[in-house]
This record gives structure tokens, C-alpha cells and sequence, in this order.
């Protein structure tokens, strides 16, 4: 509420003035800087300043004014006291931007104090003034200019219509205070901050992109701070939504790879005793019915198996899990080996086989041997399965437009089959994708071998296709560019790795019929094999004896294989360096390299190849027969 003395001054000063000024067309006002009041203003003036009557003028309080416009008025009051002064104000009544050329005078009030008469000549901008205006005005983005004490002295419509508050403070409009507080405060030491923050608006918490600058106020030079906004929250949500997507993905690949490795192992187990026993049962003495049903054994658990790793393959391709291996193999070699898987099968059909490889190929390449074999025994086994009477045929050729050190090559397997239909030439390499029903229905298979050369072939860079006519037969092939290799050289110590006598090995395996298999391949091979059903007792024994090698399951009760490996690795004496090999039904690469990080120093998947774990226990058992015999003479050569 005004004083009493106020409201005197007031009537006075309108009294003394309206005969002179209220018919004026331009604005004339009268402002105590004292008390921060207007006490006059004519019509003119009142439609400036956006007012409605003289009294609602008078209301206002202008005493909140920031530190920049005092420092103003106190220079102004300064100079009227030798004068008058004439200056270029802007000011913002309800927002908008109202700029006038001023003359001030001092006058005397009747109290004894001063006041300063104000004649203003409302200013139109230059045209590109008023365009630059004109945009602030209605572009999207908020502007806001805020005076050295935080206080808002500007807004733009944006602005003003997203935080209501004409007078907000630069922290109030943060949906965290604090960190307004903290930004305001790293305003002393930089010139821009730039980030994104979630703003207190008038439609509640929103993200807004912030750039911050300290500039100085267009019309006093006193440093202010500009502010530029821009609405991102839908951007930040959908980052969110998509960081949160990705979040869930991993976490069903990660469950789906657990779940495909538990599976691994809970059925390799059995496969293991299934197969190996197969094949120990085969070179035994049997009728041929026996034998029959031996073989319909074999071969249902290798059908089993072919199923399961079709599914892992897959899956570790699917999920980019591959890298593709690069080492010198031999070409003609690597073709031979492939056939030779389905000389047996081939033969029982009454079908020829046969290799051919162009004299004009070179023998040793580099590559990923054992998966470019995988490609082809997948279009051999194709080859073979859904031929009936002919032959199939392997062929590699050379081809022209190599770069230089690298040759390329088409290999391909053609058969005198059932063929494929034109309608699902197109559709051959899909996942799960067959012949048609009555293929499927004959046949049987998985559907996922062509799918998981096609995502081999594309790993290398390659290209991969089909030519067939329906009941004529079909031509699989791919076409590969690979680098020509050096024939390996073989040292001295790979020569002498075969061990020179019957090597001592521990088993260790919780299931029992594993433990009978594994001890009857060893032996058969020629070894000696003791065998225990844990980890600790697997650390016990490497303590009390001397072993050559351990076969070493994973999973086990009271202690598992890992502990147990690298409880072995701890132990004094000889027994720490023997060598470690992991025979587990966990083939994942993630877990193989976990285990040769764990301390082992191989591994042989389940089911067990016996023509592998001979290797492996050739090589393994020779490094160890050679390490004896060197410190046994002192080391010398």
C-alpha cells in the first residue's frame, strides 16, 4: 500500500503537469527513483507501459530492479543534476519488446525531492531490426536473457508461455534447483555451457537442450547471461525406450545362451556314453543282427548330435559370436577329408563319390580350414542324403579376377538327387528351410545346415548359390577369394611330440558310465587310466601320484574342474605343470577360452572323438615325456 506522503507527492505532481502534458500525443511520465514509484504518467505514456489506469501505474514497484538498471539510474541521476539527458531505452511491458528515445529533465517535488520527467518518441526498428524481432518472436526456441543476479529480464513468447513467472530466477525454471545453482555458478569461470536438463515448465518436467552464454545486455553493456532452449524430451525418451530395449535384448541373448549351453551339456553327456560305447561295441564280436542294431544306435545319436551342433553353430553365427581363424591348410587335403565322411554312406547307397580338384589351384592356402570343411561337408551331406541312385561329385576350381597374393576359387558339390523345385530355389539358404514337405517328410534334418554355410560363406566374403532343376539333380557351390600360403614348416620338437611310452593319466568325471568310457579309450590306446569321481579327489591324487595328464570334467560335486585346476596349478613340485585338458560338454568358444584362462590347457568336447582325444593326448603327453627327459639331464641338449 502506498504512504500517505507518496500519494500527496503524486497528486501534486499531477496536479502541477496535467494541463501541459495529458493531451500530449507522445508519452510523458514522472518517476521518483527514490521511492521506485511512477507519479504521473499521461494517456500516452499509460499505453506505453501496457497500463490500464494511473493508479495501476503507480502500483508497480520497480524496486526489484536488477543490478544493471540501478547502475544505470544512478548515472542518469548523476548527470541531471549539471542537466538533461536523452537515451535509448527498450522496454518490456507484457513481454514484448517496446524501445523509445527518451529526454529526461529533473524536476523538484513539493516535498523537496526530485523526480525525473520523462519524454519518450517510441521507436520503430530498421527492417532488419524488426525481422530479427519479428523471428524471436515466434520461433519455437526459448530465449531468455537473465540480468548478473540470476533474475529474468527477458523472454520471448516461447519462453515466457513455457515459464509463466516474468520475474522467475535462472534456478527456479530447473526441475533440480541445485543444479541450476551449480550452472549459474560455472557461469563465473566459462563463457558457454551447453548440456541437456530436465526444466520445472509449465506442462510439467520436460528435457531441454540448454546452451548458456554470458553476453552483455544490448542496451546498458552490463553483463547478462542469454539462454537458448530447445524442447528434446521426446529425443531423450526414445533413447531411453531404446537404451531400455537394448537392456532386455542383451538379457534375452545372454538367457538364450545360457540356456543353449545348458542344453549343450545335458545332452552331450549322455551322447557320450550313447557314441562311445557304440564304438567300442563295433569292434567287438557280433551277429549281424547284433551289428544292425549297433549301427541304428550310431547312427540315430549321430543324428542327435548333427541336430544339436546345427543349433549351436547357428546360434553363435546369428549372434556375430565367430571369428574366423587364419592359418595355412592344405587345399587338396582339406577336400579329401571332407568326402571321406561319406565314403561309408555313399557306398551303402550304391552311389559313386568322387574328388576333384583343377591342377591349376594351389595347395596351400589361409583360412578358416575347419569351417570352410564345414561348408562342404554340409553340401556333401545334402548331396548324398537326398540322392538315390548316380553320384555326387566335389570340385574346385580356379577362377580370374583375384588380387594379387590372393587366388579365387569356386568349390561346389553336384548330385544326380531329387533336385530342387524352381519356387524354393530362392529360399534354400533360409534357417529351417527344406525341399518342401514331402522332402522333410522323407528325409528329416534340421533345416539349418545351408543357413549356417550361407552365414559362413558371407563371414569370409564370399558368395554362395544353387543351380538345380527339379528330379535332375542340384549343384551347390560358393565362391571364395583367399590369400596363397607358405607350406608350414615342421620343427624338430613336432616330430619327436609323439610320447615314447605308455603314458599315466587321471580321469576325472562325476557320471559314471563317462568315467568306464573315457578309462576304456585310454586304455585301448595303449595308456594306463585311473579314474576319480570329483575335483578334490582329482587334487588329492595329482598330490599323491605322478601323471603324465589329466582328463578333467567341468562339472562336478564338491569341487568343480576350474577349482580343482587351479588348485592343481598351486600344488609344489612337478605335479603343478602337469597338463590339464578340459573334456567337458560345454563347446561354446566363450567357455573354452574361460577354462584355458582358468588354468587348462586344452579342451575335447563331448561327445568324445576318439580320434581327437588320441590327438590331444598324443601331443599333450609328448611335451611332457620331453620336458622329463630334459630336466632328467640337467637341461642340456
Amino acid at each position: 500500500m502506498k504512504s500517505s506522503v507518496e500519494s500527496t507527492v503524486a497528486s501534486e505532481v499531477q496536479a502541477s503537469l496535467a494541463l501541459d502534458f495529458d493531451a500530449l500525443r507522445r508519452p510523458v511520465w514522472v518517476f521518483d527513483d527514490v521511492r521506485k514509484r511512477t507519479l504521473y504518467a499521461n494517456q500516452a505514456a499509460l499505453e506505453l507501459w501496457r497500463a490500464p489506469s494511473l493508479d495501476a501505474l503507480r502500483a508497480r514497484d520497480f524496486s526489484n530492479a536488477s543490478q544493471a538498471v540501478r547502475t544505470r539510474m544512478s548515472d542518469l541521476a548523476a548527470r541531471l543534476e549539471t542537466g538533461t539527458a536523452e537515451q535509448r531505452w527498450t522496454f518490456y511491458p507484457d513481454g514484448a519488446a517496446v524501445t523509445v528515445n527518451t529526454m529526461i529533465s529533473r524536476i523538484t517535488l513539493a516535498d523537496g525531492g526530485w523526480a525525473m520527467l520523462c519524454e519518450g518518441v517510441r521507436l520503430s526498428p530498421e527492417a532488419e531490426e524488426q525481422r530479427a524481432i519479428e523471428a524471436l518472436r515466434h520461433t519455437s526456441a526459448l530465449v531468455s536473457l537473465y540480468d548478473a543476479d540470476g533474475c529474468r529480464i527477458f523472454g520471448n513468447p516461447a519462453a515466457l508461455a513455457t515459464y509463466p513467472d516474468r520475474g522467475a530466477r535462472f534456478a527456479d525454471v530447473f526441475a533440480d534447483t541445485d543444479a541450476g545453482e551449480i550452472l549459474w555458478a560455472a557461469l563465473l569461470d566459462t563463457d558457454v555451457v551447453e548440456g541437456g536438463y530436465r526444466m520445472a515448465t509449465a506442462r510439467g518436467p520436460r528435457w531441454h537442450s540448454l546452451t548458456i552464454r554470458r553476453t552483455p545486455d544490448p542496451m546498458t553493456g552490463e553483463p547478462c547471461v542469454l539462454v537458448n532452449e530447445t524442447d528434446i524430451t521426446e529425443a531423450v525418451e526414445a533413447q531411453a525406450a531404446l537404451a531400455d530395449a537394448r537392456e532386455r535384448a542383451e538379457a534375452a541373448a545372454a538367457a538364450r545362451q545360457a540356456f543353449l549351453a545348458n542344453m549343450s551339456h545335458e545332452l552331450r553327456t549322455p551322447l557320450t556314453s550313447i557314441l562311445g560305447f557304440a564304438e567300442l561295441l563295433e569292434d567287438t564280436t557280433l551277429d549281424d543282427a547284433q551289428m544292425r542294431h549297433l549301427e541304428r544306435i550310431r547312427d540315430a545319436g549321430a543324428m542327435l548330435l548333427e541336430t544339436l551342433n546345427a543349433i549351436l553353430d547357428f546360434s553363435k553365427l546369428e549372434a556375430g559370436g565367430v571369428d574366423l581363424e587364419r592359418d595355412p591348410f592344405d587345399l587338396p587335403e582339406l577336400a579329401a577329408r571332407a568326402a571321406g565322411m561319406f565314403e561309408a554312406a555313399a557306398r551303402s547307397k550304391g552311389l559313386s563319390l568322387s574328388v576333384h580338384v583343377a591342377p591349376d589351384c594351389p595347395r596351400w592356402l589361409e583360412g578358416d580350414r575347419e569351417r570352410l570343411r564345414h561348408v562342404l561337408v554340409n553340401f556333401l551331406g545334402n548331396a548324398v542324403k537326398f540322392t538315390d541312385a548316380g553320384g555326387v561329385a566335389l570340385a574346385v576350381e580356379r577362377l580370374p579376377g583375384a588380387a594379387p597374393g590372393f587366388e579365387r576359387l569356386e568349390l561346389s558339390v553336384s548330385d544326380t538327387g531329387v533336385g530342387i523345385a524352381a519356387p524354393l530355389l530362392d529360399h534354400v539358404f533360409d534357417r529351417f528351410a527344406q525341399g518342401g514337405g514331402d522332402v522333410s517328410r522323407r528325409f528329416g534334418g534340421t533345416g539349418l545346415g545351408l543357413a549356417i554355410s550361407k552365414e559362413i560363406v558371407e563371414l569370409m566374403g564370399g558368395q554362395i548359390g544353387v543351380d538345380s532343376i527339379a528330379g535332375e539333380g542340384a549343384r551347390f557351390w560358393c565362391v571364395l577369394d583367399l590369400p596363397v600360403a607358405a607350406p608350414p614348416e615342421m620343427t624338430a620338437e613336432d616330430a619327436r611330440l609323439a610320447p615314447e611310452r605308455s603314458l599315466r593319466l587321471l580321469v576325472a568325471d562325476d557320471n559314471d558310465a563317462n568315467r568306464e568310457l573315457i578309462g576304456t579309450l585310454v586304455r585301448v590306446m595303449g595308456h594306463e587310466a585311473e579314474t576319480v569321481a570329483d575335483g578334490l579327489a582329482a587334487v588329492e591324487a595329482a598330490r599323491a601320484g605322478v601323471y603324465d595328464l589329466v582328463l578333467m570334467d567341468v562339472h562336478m560335486p564338491r569341487m568343480d574342474g576350474l577349482t580343482a585346476a587351479r588348485a592343481i596349478r598351486d600344488l609344489e613340485g612337478e605335479a603343478a605343470s602337469t597338463p590339464i585338458i578340459a573334456l567337458t560338454a560345454n563347446v561354446l568358444p566363450d567357455q573354452i577360452a574361460f577354462y584355458r584362462a582358468s588354468g587348462m590347457d586344452d579342451h575335447v568336447g563331448k561327445p568324445i572323438d576318439p580320434r581327437a582325444l588320441l590327438a590331444k593326448i598324443t601331443s599333450w603327453g609328448g611335451r611332457r615325456v620331453i620336458d622329463a627327459r630334459s630336466q632328467s639331464s640337467g637341461g642340456s641338449t
